[in-house]
């Protein structure tokens, strides 16, 4: 030993020993022992080598060297270096064995190896309370104060847990944290063992030994170590097994039976498999579920933002968390897995490119080579890193596996993985490496799903895809994988009842495979196949506007690759109905739709005839063809009376109701749907297949009847059961189909408050699936309700953007929008307005035949007419008695009541109060329910104000017959 001439500050109180390798620093004595033998070194060498010592794995600067070593003097960066080799050479730092320092170019040194601290063998019992040698914890930690409580309890209880997780995940931290807690329950005996850098399996026990500052006596130091520990209360924190695991097991399995108060805690990417060992899994930060609206505090309660947010703003970039930001940062942190470092790290280059443009870097391709700290482990320095850390342990049948299983999009059942990992390998063998690679954390396996799934993080699947592809393999593998999937559809298709919600899950793993089917690499025959197969999915999931990107190319295809007539008949009846309902009403869609209707009638698929029918009449109604609709839905009904299949006929007598109610027919259109009702099998059934049809279609048809028919309660009741049971299949499709043919019922009674909250829903998944008519439609009806509520400026606005977008789009029922439209300007007292509003919805109507709200139209433009800036009133009358006529023929009571009550505010306003009354009562005397609703207390309340005195008993009489149940 020899006193360094270096003035560096006693340290006596805290007794503090620094271990590593065969090497005890005293810092307090200033001496530095290599297997007990006392090594010269001169007071500088001492003063860096204590300085790199007490920053172990952390980069020390040049310039905090010198001025730690050399204070106040202007000695340069040389003499530092010829030091700093002189301690190399003293430590006998080589490339072919230890290594203890490590240059950074540019930046400075860092001490590499694993060091620990341990109490002197002099030092006082008393003095033990503060002998641990943790590391310090983390000032702040996101998300993992309930996992250090569990394992603290855990530990405390049961004496050895083990820590397991993929890299990057946060165990280490976790494990010094839980350390830092239980300091006061082992009297400060908690002492940490990285075995992170160490490759040497036979040095562990060596390594353990020299922490807990024991004089090595043997090549195998394990009965020492038992000996020292068999009384002793402690804690022992062995970090970063995996390197090791077999090495480690052996030992702590010894530890945990010899030393009855050792405590162990481990941290490995897969299990010790030792007696006692209890097991913490270290989730991942949990994160907002996919396809979620978020504010800025909705999304700081999920710990994942929290942590982004914090390192984002630690980057010193310009980030703040808004809500306009909320959802990507949200998205940003469910693609990284919930993993902390792949989170810090992204999170501190969005200053730089902002949440947006990150979303699309990993979408393009998830960089692995960003940087984190700089006082990170090497390992933990990049994404790669921490990747190829654990790539690198794997045996090769298993890295042969995991690249594999890279070709998966969000996960796969086991019957998948076996199929697209297998090769020459045996099943057993496959099996053997998928559960091995689960147990190294590589692979996630998600138990509560049924059946169990297993997944890939995002960023170890990029680097297992990069490879795969250096291989040679990943075409290969490309095909098997779709082949699998095409197989899998197909089978589901084939099955009677055809849910395929069943493979909802595999719908990433079925795009990712026609993405390479399409490709220049890929097989454009399997391609066609697998595009006509999933069809029904994506109408399942709402995936209409991808759904025709995918049947487009594949269409494109099919003279190429011989595709079936049936594929051929899949794909031209998708990519019409997909066309229609993404707003492309022309005759191209049309075309595909008659074409796939031929094709049903050549190979004589009565089925198929009857859900063409369906989807082209829909056209028709759509671009306002409806008499032409009516002949559709008239050879619908032929078609499956001739096939002898009766549901198919009660479905197509809905289709001839819905066409008699746009052509004013509702008698006839109540006596189809109630046939069709009498059918057992046609009650809140959606046929399986390709279909636009929804559930309880015939009871909104019905309840639409109702009201017109004058019995404005059963309609209000049938259509409220009708749309929760739609809403109730949770399918956004369905649901915007249904909602605007409910939509006028509760419109015509005035329970706008019944479906308001439905709207704004209906608007969003109709924009987010796309479905550009639907949403035209509901941005229309957005607009009644507020005009309903007296917003008057907004509900224009937003009416009269709607009506413009739908008539660029030659949407047939717009006359229908036009009304409320007329109406609202003319009550806010723009009567020229809203006079030629309506009567350009009255031509256009009258043109294609749209009879259905006739009679509201020429009431609506009597009410204009006398709005007017010279009001017409005896036009207005001529309206109004047409409407009232209009309305009888129709048998729709209903409108007549709203043009009675028109037309006797008109002739009381002219003083023929007798006239007024005679012509209303008889009207209202012919409903039987509804008189709490706003029409019949209106005409009530009207018929008070013009009763003759004389016939006050009769009209009271015959009120109270018509009102008792």
């Amino acid at each position: 030993m020899i006193a360094a001439a270096g003035c560096a500050a006693s340290d006596e109180a805290t007794q503090e020993i620094l271990v590593f390798g065969p090497f005890r620093l005293d810092p307090s004595q200033r001496r530095i022992e290599r297997n007990g033998s006392t090594l010269q070194l001169s007071g500088r060498a001492f003063d860096l080598l204590l300085a790199l010592v007490r920053q172990a794995g952390n980069v020390v600067s040049k310039t905090d060297l010198i001025a730690m070593t050399w204070p106040g003097t202007g000695i340069e960066e040389n003499t530092l270096r010829v030091h700093i080799a002189a301690l190399r050479k003293a430590l006998g730092d080589s490339h072919g064995g230890d290594r203890y320092l490590s240059t950074v170019s540019g930046q400075g040194y860092c001490f590499v190896a694993a060091v620990s601290r341990a109490e002197q063998v002099q030092a006082a019992p008393t003095n033990l309370a503060g002998a641990h040698n943790l590391p310090a914890r983390l000032r702040q930690m996101v998300g993992r104060e309930q996992a250090i409580k569990d394992i603290s309890e855990r530990l405390t209880a049961q004496r050895f847990v083990t820590v397991v997780g993929p890299g990057g995940i946060g165990k280490t931290t976790v494990a010094v944290s839980a350390g830092h807690a239980l300091l006061a329950n082992f009297a400060g005996h908690v002492h940490f063992v990285s075995l992170g850098e160490t490759g040497n399996a036979a040095a562990v026990p060596a390594i353990v030994a020299s922490s807990l500052g024991l004089q090595a006596r043997s090549n195998d130091p394990t009965s020492s170590l038992t000996t020292f520990l068999r009384d002793r209360r402690m804690l022992l924190i062995l970090d970063c097994c995996e390197p090791v695991i077999e090495a480690v097991a052996v030992l702590a399995d010894r530890l945990y039976q010899a030393a009855p108060e050792l405590h162990i805690l481990a941290t490995s990417r897969e299990l010790l498999r030792v007696e006692g060992e209890f097991t913490h899994r270290l989730q991942p930060l949990p994160a907002p579920p996919e396809k979620t609206f978020l504010t800025a505090a909705d999304a700081l309660a999920y710990p994942s933002v929290r942590l982004f947010v914090e390192r984002a703003t630690a980057a010193g970039g310009e980030f703040v968390l808004t809500d306009a930001n909320a959802s990507d940062v949200g998205s940003l942190c469910r693609r990284l897995d919930g993993i902390p470092l792949a989170i810090e790290l992204t999170a501190a280059h969005v200053g730089a490119y902002g949440t947006r443009a990150m979303i699309q870097l990993l979408d393009q391709h998830l960089n692995l080579l960003w940087e984190g700290r700089r006082t990170a482990l090497p390992r933990h320095r990049t994404l790669r890193a921490t990747i190829e850390w654990s790539y690198n342990l794997l045996s090769e049948p298993e890295r042969v596996v995991l690249c594999r299983l890279s070709v998966f999009v969000g996960g796969m059942t086991l019957d998948a993985a076996r199929s697209i990992a297998s090769d020459t390998e045996d099943d057993d063998a496959i099996l053997a490496i998928i559960d091995g690679l689960a147990a190294k954390s590589m692979l996630a396996l998600n138990t509560g799903s049924q059946p169990p799934r297993y997944r890939l993080a995002d960023s170890t699947r990029a680097y297992a895809q990069e490879k795969l592809a250096a291989s040679g393999d990943a075409a290969a593998i490309s095909r098997r994988h779709a082949c699998y999937f095409l197989d899998l559809l197909e089978k589901v298709g084939g099955k009677p009842g055809r849910d395929f919600a069943a493979v909802a899950e595999e719908f990433g793993n079925v795009r990712a495979a026609l993405n390479w089917c399409f490709s220049d690499q890929g097989d454009r025959g399997a391609g066609v196949a697998l595009a006509a197969a999933a069809i029904p999915l994506f109408f399942k999931l709402s995936l209409l506007a991808e759904c025709e990107l995918w049947v487009t190319r594949a269409i494109e295809t099919l003279d190429e690759t011989e595709g079936s007539l049936r594929q051929g008949l899949l794909l031209h009846t998708a990519l019409g109905a997909a066309r229609m309902f993404t707003g492309q009403l022309d005759e191209f869609g049309a075309n595909h739709l008659k074409r796939a209707l031929e094709l049903t009638e050549k190979i004589g698929d009565i089925p198929g005839q009857i859900r063409l029918i369906d989807q082209l009449h829909l056209m028709q109604l759509f671009v306002g063809r409806f008499d032409e609709a009516l002949r559709t839905a008239k050879r619908g009904e032929d078609v499956a009376l001739a096939g002898n299949d009766f549901l198919a006929a009660a479905r197509m007598r809905v289709l001839l109701s819905i066409s008699c109610q746009y052509l004013g027919k509702f008698a006839a259109s109540r006596s189809y749907v109630e046939a069709a009702l009498l059918h057992p099998g046609l009650d809140g059934v959606v046929p399986s297949g390709l279909t636009l049809e929804y559930p309880k279609r015939a009871q909104i048809t019905l309840a639409r009847v109702l009201w017109l028919q004058g019995y404005p309660d059963q309609a209000a009741q049938m259509v409220r059961r009708a749309i929760a049971d739609v809403i109730a299949e949770n399918h956004p499709v369905m649901l915007c189909r249904a909602l605007p043919w409910a939509f006028d019922v509760f419109f015509w009674n005035g329970d706008m408050e019944d479906c308001e909250g439905h709207i704004d829903r209906f608007i969003v998944e109709a924009q987010r699936h796309n479905l550009a008519i639907l949403q035209m439609v509901g941005e229309a009806m957005k607009g009644i309700t507020l005009l309903a509520r007296n917003e008057t400026a907004a509900g224009l606005a937003m009416l009269r953007g709607a009506i413009e977008k739908l008539q660029s789009r030659s949407f047939g029922a717009v006359a229908g929008l036009r009304m409320p439209l007329a109406e609202a300007l003319a009550a806010a007292g723009h009567g020229d307005e809203a006079l030629d509003t309506i009567d350009q919805a009255i031509a256009h109507a009258r043109h294609c035949n749209f009879m259905m709200d006739m009679p509201d139209m020429l009431r609506v433009r009597a009410e204009a007419l006398m709005r007017k800036s010279h009001p017409d009133l005896l036009q207005a009358e001529l309206n109004l008695v047409q409407a009232l006529d209009v309305a009888r023929d129709q048998g729709a009571l209903g409108y007549e009541l709203r043009v009675a009550i028109a037309l006797a505010k008109l002739w009381q306003r002219g003083g023929r109060r007798q006239e007024a009354y005679d012509m209303l009562a008889p009207v209202y005397q012919r409903f039987t329910e509804g008189f709490q609703r706003r029409g019949l207390a209106t005409a009530r309340g009207l018929l008070a104000e013009l009763r003759p005195p004389a016939n006050c008993g009769t009209f009271r009489r015959t009120e109270a017959a018509a009102t008792r149940p």
